[in-house]
């Protein structure tokens, strides 16, 4: 009886080698790259450079495989500024859009203090309640074609 198991066990082993893509014998060592985000410009760099090395078939297994990391740099010298914006804020008041569906009171109150009007295109619709939250704040509503 335990010759027939060891038959079959090295029989499977076998198949299922056979039927496997072809692995290297030796694990792929893990490479690591430093990566130096320190502004929004910084990331938007790296998230483009991510995009074109996932082109790559084998690149783009060995990240999702884990067999390629990347590490933040600590450079100690240039401290992080990924929280500022990568163009300039303008000091005019803030508008907000809405495309479509039902606006409600909720929407309205998550608006940023600054915001003087909002653009609604045609199809969109107010809660009574929405209403009432922009003539409290006093936000203006101009309608769009599109």
């Amino acid at each position: 009886m335990g010759d027939l198991r060891s038959l079959i066990r090295e029989v499977l082993s076998e198949e299922l080698a056979r039927l496997r893509p072809e692995v290297a014998p030796m694990a792929s060592p893990v490479t690591e790259e430093v990566v130096a985000i320190r502004s929004s410009a910084d990331l938007n760099a790296f998230a483009q450079k991510l995009l074109s090395m996932a082109q790559d078939g084998r690149m783009r297994a060995d990240i999702l495989g884990g067999r390629h990391r990347f590490r933040l740099s600590h450079d100690e010298a240039a401290p992080v500024m990924a929280h500022q914006p990568s163009a300039p804020v303008p000091n005019t008041p803030a508008t907000a859009q809405f495309s479509t569906g039902l606006v409600s009171e909720r929407d309205i109150a998550a608006l940023p203090k600054g915001t003087r009007s909002v653009r609604a295109a045609k199809p969109v619709r107010f809660t009574p309640l929405a209403h009432d939250e922009l003539r409290r704040r006093g936000i203006k509503v101009e309608r769009t074609q599109s």
